[in-house]
């Protein structure tokens, strides 16, 4: 298995394009920050999916504990759905726009607030995802089809692209304002 994890200056690449190696930008200067890794069409891959993203998001300052079991839940259930209903193998791409600690870069145009982070689980196959719908077509007993589902309620927003020759499901999540730490923070009780 090759993965490929990098950070990427300003502006990110098209989804699937190579990433650059070994560039970083700290979110907190008002930049842009961005990782992408390929990862292979295995069940396995969920849990390096969920891995590289809680790093990804410490490194990234994402210190919202809410928001970090959010989007790591929700990339999880994208690149599940990518392996078992895709095909070939999956790209996955983090980006984080703004700074998050909730300075006046935080937001496009400025004003206070965290960060909005994107990510992007790509796979060959064109099929556009589908929900399951309302009630009563998810069942209270079914074992899985609610992946999206928990996408929509926990996202600031979410959809699909055709990306030939498959596509990319999304999502964006703003984040919280970053707790910076304090002597109080690390100062023995």
């Amino acid at each position: 298995m090759t993965t490929t994890g990098t950070t990427r200056p300003a502006a990110a690449a098209p989804p699937g394009t190579p990433p650059a190696r070994d560039q970083e930008t700290d979110p907190t200067a008002g930049g842009r920050a961005a990782a992408a890794w390929d990862l292979p069409a295995q069940p396995r891959a969920a849990a390096r999916a969920r891995d590289l993203t809680a790093r990804a998001l410490r490194g990234w300052h994402v210190t919202d504990p809410d928001d970090t079991a959010d989007i790591v839940l929700m990339v999880d259930e994208l690149v599940t759905n990518a392996v078992v209903h895709g095909t070939g193998p999956v790209h996955l791409a983090l980006r984080l726009d703004g700074d998050p600690h909730g300075g006046p870069n935080s937001r496009p145009g400025g004003g206070p607030g965290g960060a909005l982070l994107t990510a992007e689980v790509s796979d060959a196959d064109p099929a556009a995802p589908t929900a399951p719908g309302a009630p009563p077509r998810v069942l209270d007993w079914a074992e899985a089809g609610r992946g999206l589902l928990l996408v929509a309620a926990l996202a600031t927003d979410h959809g699909a692209r055709p990306h030939p020759p498959g596509k990319t499901v999304w999502f964006t999540r703003r984040t919280a304002p970053a707790h910076p730490v304090t002597r109080e923070d690390t100062a023995a009780p």
